[in-house]
């Protein structure tokens, strides 16, 4: 058992993290959070959950508290978007480098669909892999961990990406904390 919760450390992490915000977010309504850790503090904690929320499930600490703060009223949307966007590129880097130094790891262990999409991203024009990278941070609320291998594999130009998944990061937070702070309007 004890071996289990060893392994397992990280998800009990962050699912103990996610019950504790479920349960603040219970007994006290978003105004009070953000009075209690205060508008600096607020900022620096939607940094740090977008440097390390980049995968699907850590991705879960990183909304909770978006939507937290924009419900607020107290942070303003695309504040939250420049605080938030490098934090979550900064991660994303993490993915990319893993793509391009295990290409050979890839390629010896199969991973069709990975092999697939990164011979396709090779293939295409040069000005399609930052449009694509884009659209797809900027719109979906999919993980980027997949994109971002995927561009590591496909050894897409670092100078030519993270610009526009900077923009694309930037324009994904300011469009929920627009969204959830025009539906929390009372």
């Amino acid at each position: 058992m004890k071996l289990f919760f060893s392994k397992h450390k990280t998800f009990f992490l962050l699912f103990s993290f996610l019950i504790a915000w479920s349960l603040l977010l219970f007994a006290f309504s978003p105004e009070e959070i953000v009075r209690a850790i205060g508008i600096q503090g607020g900022y620096l904690i939607i940094f740090g959950t977008a440097l390390v929320g980049v995968s699907g499930f850590a991705s879960a600490p990183f909304f909770a508290s978006l939507i937290t703060f924009a419900a607020s009223g107290e942070f303003h949307p695309v504040l939250l978007g420049l605080v938030a966007g490098p934090g979550s590129v900064l991660g994303d880097m993490l993915f990319y480098y893993l793509g391009v130094k295990g290409g050979g790891v890839v390629s010896d262990t199969g991973l069709p669909i990975v092999r697939l999409l990164s011979r396709k991203i090779a293939s295409l024009p040069r000005w399609t892999i930052p449009v694509v990278s884009f659209c797809y941070t900027a719109f979906t609320p999919l993980p980027q961990d997949i994109l971002m291998v995927t561009l590591g594999l496909g050894k897409a130009p670092t100078r030519l990406v993270f610009p526009f998944i900077l923009l694309g990061n930037i324009t994904f937070v300011i469009l929920v904390a627009v969204f959830v702070s025009q539906g929390f309007q009372p």
